[in-house]
């Protein structure tokens, strides 16, 4: 390896829908090495794999950037590139204190995400997953489901991410309330608190940034429609997975459908329920949005690197 050279990419699947962008790295000069392990990383795996390898650059994932983590690398590293729009695992404080740049790649995966979600919605409306499972073990029977159509959809975080799931849900004849800090006023969408979200919605889905507890038990306990359907494609941390638990046992949710949880990949008590859809963090796993952001990471890693001298 050349010291001073090596870009180190975290994600499990760095390439592999645009591997051209790995022969562009190493055509500035730069030796590519990937997560070894496959899969998220620990911090203080992170913090291992940084000082074995001492890269200039990171292209990362979700795994946690902290100070710890960057103070270790502080002699080297000089850009992260984060491949994915959210950016609250990486100690941005620490890192500007250390010279660190950092990059994300916004707005790419607007409509990834919110087509699994909706896609996540009309599957537990319609009991999809169940009617396939059905038909496998030679049963034919018909569950009932249910229509989008009519239901209150409230959308927990109202971003681009968050808008686009409404006027999606819409377009089907919803009705759309929704939750933010920072209100946003549009003629289609009413905002309500969160405890009157909770209480007013069919279905909930969460978009919301930050890795701070949204929906614990407190939120839970303030449902008004008991079987209600619980979406994640945000962040794991954004709902308490013990109380979600004991929620969808007891009926206040009656369906739950989650892409993102606290520890990943997800092995906990949740599988064991019958009224989960459970996806393994899919959310960007979009052909054409994967590829879109893996280039624009790539883009800003290229031109964080420029900036510090190092092309």
């Amino acid at each position: 390896m050349t010291a001073g050279k090596i870009i180190l990419t975290t994600t499990t699947s760095f390439g592999k829908e645009s591997p051209g962008l790995v022969e562009r790295l190493q055509n500035h000069g730069f030796q590519v090495l990937h997560n070894p392990l496959a899969r998220k990383l620990t911090a203080a795996e992170l913090a291992g794999f940084l000082t074995e390898y001492r890269p200039v650059g990171l292209l990362a994932g979700t795994e946690p950037i902290t100070r710890p983590v960057l103070e270790a690398a502080r002699d080297f590293l000089k850009v992260i590139s984060r491949v994915g729009v959210g950016w609250d695992n990486v100690d941005h404080t620490a890192a500007a204190e250390l010279g660190i740049l950092v990059y994300r790649t916004p707005g790419v995966l607007t409509h990834a995400v919110a087509e699994l979600t909706l896609g996540l919605i009309l599957a537990a409306l319609r009991l999809i997953p169940w009617c396939h499972q059905l038909i496998r073990q030679g049963e034919w029977r018909k569950p009932m489901g249910g229509l989008l159509h009519g239901k209150t959809v409230g959308i927990v975080g109202f971003g681009s991410i968050g808008q686009h799931v409404g006027k999606l849900a819409q377009a089907f004849g919803s009705t759309v309330v929704y939750y933010d800090p920072h209100p946003v006023a549009v003629p289609w969408a009413q905002f309500l608190s969160l405890a009157a979200l909770m209480a007013q919605a069919d279905i909930v889905t969460i978009h919301a940034s930050g890795n701070q507890t949204i929906i614990g038990a407190a939120e839970l306990q303030k449902i008004g429609k008991k079987g209600i359907i619980l979406v994640n494609t945000a962040r794991g941390g954004s709902v308490d997975e013990t109380a979600l638990y004991e929620a969808l046992v007891d009926g206040r949710v009656g369906l739950a459908c989650l892409d993102v949880f606290q520890n990943e990949p997800y092995r906990g008590p949740l599988c064991a329920l019958d009224n989960v859809i459970l996806t393994p963090h899919v959310g960007s796993y979009a052909r054409e949005a994967r590829q879109l952001m893996e280039e624009t990471a790539v883009e800003n890693l290229l031109r964080g690197l420029q900036k510090v001298g190092l092309i």
